[in-house]
């Protein structure tokens, strides 16, 4: 946080600050909501929810360096003088209002990624192009929602010359919600699939959800568009007022790429093409060639903002993914690699992730881990065969299903002629490890993939300290 005063903070609030607390303590740099997470110089929210109040930490917001804190009242254990409170009457308003304020101060630009899957990918290679540049800001872990955009944007520094932001939504008008904080200068939509299906009831309204984004890029900005939800999106598109770039593996996208070479360990790489010119290659140390689709995307908000191919490249050439996709660990004994890819999953990203195990192993046994897909509404059972039939086709080793919904996923498999002694089903985590423990040998590569919910890193952490 910087360019707020005391007062001008009080003001955006609409508070009331009792000046008699504030001394000589200097302006805040930075909020926060968890005294677990607080940094020296930190503005500290006291939310209130259904377990917990921030209003009983204040003593241990003040021990841990926040220089004040946004309050809806005033605690009678806090008699300290040289804590600033601000007294307001919402602290998640306040919260949300400051960084509204600071996003009107930032004069950088501001991106915004959204969609069904590969929102987190696409925002780290975005971030990782905009930082050829300069200081980029990003959000980090799970802050893609209200309060975790609002603390983003918070944590704004005065050198930061981007900001990237990713979206996620559960119900129409979230997207637009954020976007009234954000006021993003350029957006992304990555896909528009199911997720979300069972909130929302059908993929037109995902659609309709998503493409709230649309509507407020202004005219000097630039959206990126997915050319394989085209038709899904079309009622939409006379919302847009800026340069548009279309991208994907269709020769008839404004980004797309020519022959994507899997390097094994190295990543892979292929030839881009920007309206139907070849730029060069480019190279992603990632696996899976889904990761193409989100590199394209990156790379289309990179031309937007007037980067060479150059400059692209050599950002990507620097991406690296956050914990739990896609992430390679092995075993104590170092003879059996495990994926764990257990941040989130649906039925997209459990195909991509089939098929970068079917690359890894490569002649070696493969077995697939798979937990439940929540929030898929109609299309749940589907889903989940349909990707019981993709562990089929991709000739996998082994099956096994985590959960009542991963019982369909097996059933899927079934459906389609995998031996049924290759197929497990296990209630939970536990059980799976104790079967995997009993089932793998040296040489074999396991991926672990599910949904948020189940928790599938706790199946990871057993396996690697086996």
């Amino acid at each position: 946080m910087f360019g707020l005063t005391w007062q001008e903070i009080a003001s955006v609030v609409q508070g009331t600050l009792d000046t008699s607390r504030i001394g000589e303590l200097p302006e805040p740099t930075g909020a926060g909501i968890d005294t677990r997470n607080l940094h020296q110089g930190d503005l500290f929210f006291a939310l209130k929810g259904e377990k917990t109040d921030g209003h009983c930490f204040l003593h241990e917001a003040r021990e841990k360096g926040a220089v004040g804190a946004v309050v809806n009242y005033i605690p009678t254990d806090v008699t300290f003088t040289d804590f600033p409170l601000l007294l307001v009457e919402d602290t998640v308003k306040a919260l949300q209002q400051l960084a509204t304020a600071q996003r009107q101060i930032f004069t950088g630009a501001v991106v915004a990624v959204t969609g069904s899957t590969g929102k987190t990918s696409t925002k780290e290679m975005v971030a990782a192009i905009l930082h050829e540049k300069g200081p980029v800001l990003k959000t980090t872990d799970n802050h893609n929602n209200e309060l975790g955009l609002a603390l983003t944007i918070l944590a704004l520094k005065k050198e930061d010359r981007f900001i990237v932001v990713e979206m996620g939504m559960r119900g129409l008008g979230e997207i637009d919600f954020l976007c009234r904080i954000s006021q993003p200068d350029y957006g992304v939509i990555t896909n528009i699939g199911h997720t979300h299906q069972e909130l929302l009831g059908s993929q037109e309204k995902i659609a309709q959800a998503k493409a709230e984004l649309i509507a407020h890029l202004p005219a000097r900005g630039g959206v990126v568009l997915p050319i394989d939800s085209k038709n899904i999106i079309r009622p939409w598109l006379s919302n847009i007022r800026c340069a548009t770039l279309w991208f994907g593996l269709s020769g008839s996208a404004d980004i797309c790429a020519q022959q994507p070479r899997l390097l094994g360990e190295k990543g892979i790489e292929f030839d881009l093409i920007k309206r139907k010119k070849a730029v060069g290659k480019i190279h992603l140390p990632l696996r899976g060639r889904h990761n193409v689709l989100n590199a394209l995307a990156s790379i289309a908000i990179g031309f937007h903002l007037g980067f060479s191919w150059a400059e692209i490249s050599s950002g990507l050439e620097k991406v690296e993914l956050p914990r739990m996709r896609l992430e390679y660990n092995k075993t104590i004994s170092g003879d059996v690699q495990v994926i764990n890819d257990a941040y989130n999953a649906n039925p997209d990203s459990m195909c991509s992730a089939l098929e970068v195990l079917q690359e890894t192993a490569a002649g070696k046994r493969a077995i697939a881990v798979l937990g439940d897909m929540y929030e898929l509404g109609d299309y749940t059972e589907e889903g989940h065969l349909f990707v019981g039939r993709m562990v089929k086709e991709k000739g996998l080793a082994y099956l096994i299903t985590v959960g009542k919904l991963g019982e369909i996923i097996a059933r899927g498999a079934e459906s389609v002629g995998m031996d049924q002694n290759r197929i497990y089903r296990c209630p939970n985590n536990a059980e799976a490890v104790s079967y995997i423990q009993k089932l793998m040998q040296p040489g074999d590569v396991i991926l672990v993939k599910g949904s948020r919910g189940v928790k599938m890193e706790e199946i990871v952490v057993r396996l690697v300290s086996s």
